[in-house]
C-alpha cells in the first residue's frame, strides 16, 4: 500500500474481517498435509466458493458469487461482473476460492495472472480471524492493484495489526503471463519470492495462527488513491495452480531452483501408436507420441534427460498443451547398439521460461526408440 494510506487500509480490512459470515468450529486445527491444487475442476474436498454475501463496509464494492468461480483448460478463473440485482454502488459480484482446512508454517506458492483493471484487487493470501472460532486476525498477502500490475504488494497482519506493506517493482507486467509467486512463512520471518527469486523479507511481529489459503478478486469503492478508480469494467484473474509444503524442520528451502523429478515412460496418461511393456514404451516412431497430464514445472527447468534404446538415430520434441503445441525442447539421439541396450541422452536447452502446470507431450519426429524414463533437471 502506498505510504500515508496505511490507517485507511487498516480500517478497510478491519471492517472486512468483522463482516465475514460466522463459521463455527470447535477449534482450528492445523493440517499437517501438503497440498497441490492443479485447477482442472472444482475440488470440493479441499476447496469452497464464497457465495451470497458481501463484506459489509463502504470500501468493498462487490458481493461474493459462486457464479464468478469457473474452471477451463486447467485454469481457475475468478471474475468480476456487474449485477444490477444489487443496489448501487455495490451492484457487482466477484469470485473467491478458499480452503476448508487451516495451514501453518511452510511454503505457499501460486502461479497466477492478475486483472489489469483500475480499482480491482487480485490476490493470493492466508487468513484467519474472529469469524473462525474467535481466532485472532492473522493474514499474509500477495496482492495486485489493477491500476499498475508491474508491481506487487506484500503485506501481513498479526492479531489485527498491519501497516507492513511492501510494494515491489516486478520489472514486467504480471497481467500478461503466468508467473510464480510465493511466501515462506516461518516463526521468525516471512520471505516473499517472485519466480523463485527472494524479493522481500519481514522479521517483526510474525503471524502464528493456522490460516486458510484464499484467492479472490474484488473492486474497491471510494479509495481511488490506493488502487485507482473503478469504473465498472469486467475483470478476470487467472490461477494455474497452488501448492503448500509444510515445514519439516529448519524452515523451507527457497523456491529458487525447482527440484529434479522423474517421469517413467510407462506412466503416460494418453498415447498414439506406441506399445508398452515392463514399464517401457516401444514403437516410438515418427508421428507417435505419449502424454503426461498436469506436469508441474514449478519455477522452471533448463535440461531434459531420457533413458532410451535404439538401433537407429532419431529425434523427438517435448511440447506442452497438445502434440502440435508449444515446443520447449528437442532431443536428437544416436543408435545405442540395440533395442535393449539403454543409454542416456537429452538436451541442455529446455525452455526454462515454462512454469506452472502443463500437459506434456513427447512427440517422435524421426527414427525410432524404446523409452524407459525421463528427467526434468536444472544444471
Amino acid at each position: 500500500m502506498i505510504k500515508g494510506k496505511k490507517s485507511v487500509i487498516v480500517f478497510i480490512f478491519t471492517l472486512f474481517m468483522l463482516s465475514l459470515p460466522t463459521v463455527i468450529h470447535a477449534n482450528n486445527p492445523v493440517t499437517r498435509d501438503s497440498l497441490f491444487a492443479p485447477f482442472n475442476n472444482h475440488d470440493s474436498h479441499n476447496w469452497q466458493m464464497s457465495d451470497g454475501w458481501r463484506n459489509n463496509d463502504v470500501f468493498f464494492g462487490s458481493h461474493w458469487s459462486a457464479n464468478r468461480v469457473n474452471f477451463s483448460g486447467g485454469v481457475l478463473e475468478l471474475s468480476l461482473r456487474r449485477n444490477d440485482a444489487y443496489a448501487r454502488p455495490y451492484n457487482y459480484e466477484s469470485g473467491e476460492y478458499t480452503t476448508h482446512n487451516f495451514y501453518g508454517y511452510g511454503l505457499y506458492e501460486v502461479s497466477m495472472r492478475p486483472a489489469k483493471v483500475s480499482g480491482v484487487i487480485s490476490s493470493f493470501f492466508t487468513y484467519t480471524g474472529p469469524s473462525y472460532n474467535g481466532a485472532p486476525w492473522d493474514e499474509i498477502d500477495i496482492e495486485f492493484l489493477g491500476n499498475d500490475t508491474t508491481k506487487v504488494q506484500f503485506n501481513y497482519y498479526t492479531n489485527g495489526v498491519g501497516g507492513n506493506e511492501i510494494l515491489y517493482d516486478l520489472g514486467f507486467d504480471a497481467s500478461q503471463s503466468f508467473n510464480t509467486y510465493a511466501f515462506d512463512w516461518q516463526p521468525n520471518y516471512i520471505r516473499w519470492y517472485v519466480n523463485g527469486r527472494l524479493v522481500a523479507t519481514a522479521t517483526e511481529n510474525i503471524p502464528s495462527s493456522p490460516s486458510k489459503i484464499m484467492m479472490n478478486i474484488w473492486n474497491t469503492y471510494g479509495i481511488d488513491e490506493w488502487a485507482g478508480r473503478y469504473t465498472g469494467q469486467n475483470a478476470n484473474a487467472y490461477y494455474e495452480w497452488v501448492r503448500y509444503t509444510p515445514t519439516t524442520g529448519g524452515g523451507q528451502q527457497p523456491p529458487g531452483v525447482a527440484q529434479d523429478f522423474q517421469l517413467r515412460a510407462c506412466d503416460f496418461n494418453d498415447a498414439r501408436g506406441v506399445t508398452s511393456w515392463n514399464c517401457g514404451v516401444g514403437s516410438f516412431s515418427p508421428g507417435n507420441w505419449i502424454k503426461f497430464n498436469n506436469v508441474n514445472f514449478s519455477t522452471g527447468y533448463n535440461a531434459f534427460a531420457v533413458s532410451y534404446a535404439s538401433s537407429v538415430q532419431g529425434s523427438f520434441d517435448i511440447r506442452i498443451g497438445s502434440p502440435s503445441g508449444r515446443r520447449i525442447g528437442t532431443v536428437n539421439y544416436g543408435p545405442t547398439g540395440g533395442w535393449s541396450s539403454y543409454e542416456w541422452n537429452g538436451t541442455p536447452n529446455l525452455d526454462s521460461s515454462v512454469r506452472g502446470v502443463h500437459d506434456v507431450y513427447i512427440v517422435s519426429t524421426s527414427g525410432g526408440a524404446n523409452l524407459s524414463e525421463f528427467w526434468f533437471k536444472n544444471e
